[in-house]
C-alpha cells in the first residue's frame, strides 16, 4: 500500500472516530437527499462488487487496516475501487486501488512494477473475501484474481487516529 516514504509523525488531537466539523443541518440533508434524487451517479452505480480484505502500510508492516473494496470492472483485465475503511454508511473513504491483470503488469516498465502488489497471497490465504457472496460464486472470480496486481493509494490514514486526510 502506498501512502507515505515517510515514517509519521505524531498523532493530530483526537481519537480521530468523528471528522471534525459540526453535525449535518436539516437543510444540508434535505439538499442532499434531493441532489441523490435527481442526479444519475452513474460511476457509482457502476460499482459492482464489495470486496474485504487487509492492507499494509508498505513504509511500515506492523500497521495493518481492514479495507471494503467497492469495485468497478472497466475491462477484464482492469478495475478500479474506491476503498472504505468499513462498509457502514458512515464509512470513510480512504483510498483508490487500481487492480490489472498479469498480462497488462508484464508490459508495465519494470521501475513501474515496483509501485505495485501481488493479490496471489491475499486471495490464497483468505483474506479477500466478497461478503455475502455464495463461496461457489466466488471461486470463479477468485481464480481470475489471484493473478493480478493492485496499485493503492492511501489517503487517510484512519489506523492513526487522524479526523481527516493529513499528508505529512
Amino acid at each position: 500500500m502506498s501512502s507515505s516514504d515517510k515514517t509519521p509523525g505524531p498523532m493530530p488531537p483526537g481519537d480521530g472516530s468523528v471528522p471534525p466539523g459540526k453535525p449535518m443541518t436539516m437543510g444540508q440533508q434535505m439538499l442532499d437527499k434531493g441532489a441523490q434524487m435527481m442526479q444519475s451517479l452513474k460511476p457509482i452505480k457502476k460499482m459492482s462488487q464489495h470486496v474485504c480484505t487487509f492492507a499494509l502500510y508498505s513504509h511500515d508492516m506492523t500497521r495493518q487496516i481492514e479495507t471494503h473494496h467497492y469495485v468497478t470492472r472497466i475491462s477484464q483485465d482492469f478495475l478500479q475501487c474506491a476503498v472504505y475503511d468499513s462498509d457502514d454508511s458512515a464509512g470513510r473513504l480512504i483510498g483508490v486501488e487500481y487492480i490489472v491483470s498479469d498480462k497488462i503488469f508484464e508490459t508495465l516498465p519494470p521501475e513501474e512494477q515496483k509501485l505495485w502488489h501481488s493479490h496471489a497471497y491475499e486471495i490464497s490465504s483468505g483474506l479477500w473475501v466478497n461478503p455475502r457472496v455464495p463461496e461457489l460464486i466466488q471461486r470463479i472470480e477468485l481464480q481470475d484474481l489471484v493473478r493480478t496486481y493492485g496499485k493503492f493509494w492511501c489517503t487517510w490514514q484512519v489506523d492513526r487516529g487522524n479526523p481527516y486526510h493529513l499528508v505529512y
